[in-house]
């Protein structure tokens, strides 16, 4: 999976990158195992400056490009905490990909060789209560 992160009025550090590639990464691993080609852009702003009288805002939005499907994830999220503006972004995220998760498509639809044999063996009891009788 290619992943580029995308700095706005932030410094750019070894640290805040490790972090970044290690939360979002980490949340999508299990959807894009096999997807060698997906292609994941993070970028991080700064909304909103420090000032004596108010907080910095921070914005954290996520374009994940899946080789497999033609729709684009995007997400954006912002808050005044950093690691907040990440977290709320990569739960986001994550809810987007297991709604669209093809295990969770497959989970409720019922197998209709399960149902053919129940169907099968229901006929099969009436027949031997009928030979009884």
């Amino acid at each position: 999976m290619q992943t580029d992160i995308y700095y706005r009025d932030i410094t750019k550090t070894e640290n805040l990158e490790a972090y970044l590639l290690e939360r979002v990464e980490g949340a999508i691993e299990e959807f894009f195992k096999y997807d060698s080609d997906a292609h994941l852009t993070v970028r991080v702003e700064t909304d909103r400056h420090r000032s004596q009288t108010r907080k910095p805002s921070y914005t954290c939005e996520i374009i994940l490009k899946p080789s497999r499907m033609k729709t684009v994830i995007k997400v954006r999220k912002s808050d005044e905490n950093f690691k907040s503006c990440v977290a709320k972004s990569v739960a986001a995220l994550k809810a987007i990909m297991s709604k669209r998760s093809s295990r969770k498509s497959q989970h409720h639809r019922r197998d209709p060789m399960i149902q053919n044999y129940e169907n099968y063996a229901d006929a099969s009891l009436e027949q031997e209560q009928e030979s009884v009788a």
